[in-house]
């Protein structure tokens, strides 16, 4: 199983709440495809996003081209304002604990900066994920992991996506 968890594209400044992505955004996703295409990023079997369109919008073009459903995860979203610290991390414990034990394929994950931070923090890995040098992700910043049967994330990349 492998797992690749992306930050969101490069998104809009607005105060709706759930901005979409600004033009550097979209070319970002659409990078994303690229890498894809290029064999540069395996092709996912699953596309998991939080309900923000910001979210959609990084992997549409990936689920176009290859017909594949972006399935809404709740977990993905940003830390909440009723969720304290142990909270959040509890549910992002969960969250990859279930991506983990899919067993077979490949998941793609689109969600917010706090999240994937904090997912550093949790995920139990072969590599220390709390060095500096995962401190901060850039918008379409992605990391990968091979899931082996012990549940442990063993690290293949950390890159981002460039325009």
């Amino acid at each position: 199983m492998k797992i690749y968890l992306f930050r969101h594209a490069q998104k809009a400044m607005d105060f709706s709440g759930d901005p979409d992505l600004t033009a550097e955004g979209h070319a970002q996703a659409s990078k994303v495809l690229d890498k894809v295409l290029k064999n540069e990023l395996p092709q996912p079997t699953e596309l998991w996003v939080s309900p923000k369109k910001r979210t959609h919008s990084t992997f549409r073009p990936v689920s176009q081209h290859f017909g594949l459903p972006m399935q809404i995860n709740e977990a993905l979203l940003e830390q909440q304002g009723d969720e304290n610290l142990s909270d959040f991390r509890s549910r992002i414990e969960k969250l990859f604990e279930g991506a983990a034990a899919r067993k077979e394929g490949v998941i793609f994950l689109c969600s917010h900066y706090d999240l994937v931070v904090e997912a550093m923090s949790v995920l139990p890995s072969d590599k220390d994920l709390t060095d500096s040098e995962f401190s901060h992700w850039s918008p379409c910043q992605y990391i990968g992991f091979e899931v082996n049967s012990d549940g442990i994330y063993e690290f293949l990349e950390f890159k981002k996506v460039q325009l």
